[in-house]
């Protein structure tokens, strides 16, 4: 008996998931008490700016508040912030420590991994298949990095898929409590992020197929319909609340809008991308993705039209591809904005290992698949993203001792104009700062709708400080006028008191 029929004879090894938590929490282990830092460092910057201010200015959850605000009180639309939430209620717990956002992700993240693990289970009816595709959602590359960032589409990945198993086993049960916590779980991934929907589809596909073999009652029908209505209904509702917040602020920090591609050449680019650089190294890893290729070639060749899970899957993959089409230019760059296709992928690579073990010429190449995830993880995010790569942010930005130093020269409660910041958020979230950015350092000088340079628009509103690492433009004479006292220089950044220009004789 070789060693992959050992494993997958009997039951679950007791020693699996110690193995694949504790060795998933110890490659972590280093990067917890890291601030915001690595690749889309800008959006770890906006989610914890919120989570900060819920901390700082109030637990409303139907008012968020970004920094960059200007003159408002910087409520603003986004998506729902049920993660920014859970982290303000952390900081009122324990305190502000940035490893909060980090441990808590992880927490979410390895739920997933057990919620999928479950869903696995009951699709093949295999423990170690369960375990298979709870192994490669682990080591996801993308999961592995996004697993401890401050990044909300983990937390409707989970609640997407913990959604779909409780709606899986109450087909089998019919207890109502876990039709509750299904509906609880998609809305809510729905509401964090609302491409996480897409997870209704199969369980549309199942409804429909058990009202026309007679498997419901009117009370389970009438239950049903409530729950598409509140499913999908709420979500919506919210997102129309938001882009109504988004229009009476002016701040426009999160984008909810459709970004498909501009034309077939950028797309067909963009699709070229993602299937030869960011499925292999970052969403599935080089192991999940030969097992989906095996997967796929068995699809072809023989596909299980009678399983019962098969008409689901099919509307599932579907569903993915339109949003995929839908947000392609969303996949240019940011690979999470495919997080939603990865419990179908993997699905498809588990059918692989499930083939895979029928040929014992294959185990080692099997066990090769897995066993070169987490080092592929590791070498590819934590090497190359937290160790090699750096921070992707001003030194004396994450410096503890510089990052306070410049915190604290100013009252927290000045407006302060701060840049020069394309992101319009990591500045402001280091510095603990709020009110007005800048994107270019020309920004400053050029002329506004009423004839006077930007920088004298803000300090006509209000704004007390100047922040900016950009001396060419701090030394530009037409700048002067509006500079009053240098408080403090750390580094490349100086902290510059703002003044009204003197008029003109």
């Amino acid at each position: 008996m070789t060693i992959v029929e050992k494993l997958t004879a009997g039951p679950l090894p007791r020693w699996f998931w110690p193995l694949l938590l504790g060795l998933n929490f110890l490659l972590h282990a280093p990067f917890f008490r890291l601030p915001p830092a690595g690749i889309h460092v800008w959006r770890q910057c906006n989610t914890m700016a919120v989570a900060r201010n819920f901390y700082d200015e109030g637990m409303n959850i139907l008012e968020p508040r970004v920094d960059r605000r200007n003159t408002t009180n910087g409520i603003t639309g986004m998506q729902f912030p049920s993660y920014e939430w859970l982290v303000a209620g952390s900081y009122h717990l324990l305190g502000f420590h940035e490893s909060l956002p980090r441990l808590i992700n992880w927490l979410i993240y390895m739920a997933g991994v057990l919620a999928f693990y479950q869903l696995v289970r009951r699709v093949s009816g295999a423990d170690w298949l369960g375990a298979v595709g709870a192994w490669c959602l682990a080591w996801s590359p993308e999961m592995y990095y996004h697993g401890i960032n401050a990044l909300p589409d983990v937390l409707a990945l989970t609640a997407s898929v913990a959604g779909l198993l409780w709606f899986v086993r109450w087909r089998e049960s019919r207890h109502s409590g876990l039709l509750l916590l299904s509906l609880l779980a998609v809305t809510l991934g729905g509401l964090t992020k609302l491409q996480f929907l897409v997870v209704g589809v199969p369980i549309a596909v199942f409804v429909v197929r058990d009202l026309l073999q007679g498997r419901l009652s009117w009370p389970a029908l009438a239950g049903l319909a409530a729950y598409a209505l509140v499913a999908v209904g709420v979500p919506l509702a919210w997102y129309a609340y938001a882009i109504n917040l988004i229009k009476a602020s002016g701040l426009a920090d999160f984008g909810l809008e459709i970004r498909s591609a501009t034309d077939v050449a950028t797309a067909l680019a963009i699709i070229k991308r993602n299937l030869v650089s960011d499925w292999p190294e970052l969403l599935l890893g080089y192991g999940g993705l030969g097992l989906l290729l095996v997967g796929l070639w068995r699809l072809l060749r023989h596909a299980p039209t009678h399983h019962a899970w098969f008409l689901p899957g099919v509307a599932w993959a579907g569903a993915l591809l339109a949003y995929y089409l839908i947000e392609l230019h969303q996949m240019q760059a940011h690979t999470y904005y495919m997080l939603p296709l990865l419990p179908v992928l993997l699905l498809l690579g588990v059918w692989g290992a499930a083939w895979l073990r029928r040929f014992p010429r294959a185990h080692g190449l099997f066990l090769a698949l897995l066993l070169v995830q987490p080092g592929w993880a590791f070498i590819r995010i934590g090497w190359n993203r937290w160790l090699k790569g750096g921070p992707a942010i001003a030194p004396e930005l994450f410096n503890p001792a510089t990052r306070a130093a410049l915190e604290a020269v100013t009252p927290p409660a000045a407006l302060c104009l701060v840049g020069p910041d394309d992101s319009g958020c990591e500045y402001f979230y280091f510095l603990h700062k709020k009110g007005f950015g800048f994107d270019r350092p020309e920004q400053l000088l050029e002329k506004r709708s009423a004839g006077q340079p930007y920088v004298a628009e803000c300090v006509t509103r209000g704004a007390r400080y100047l922040y900016s690492d950009d001396s060419t433009t701090l030394r530009d004479p037409r700048l002067q006028p509006y500079l009053a006292r240098e408080v403090t220089r750390v580094g490349d950044f100086q902290v510059w008191e703002l003044r009204a220009a003197p008029a003109q004789p």
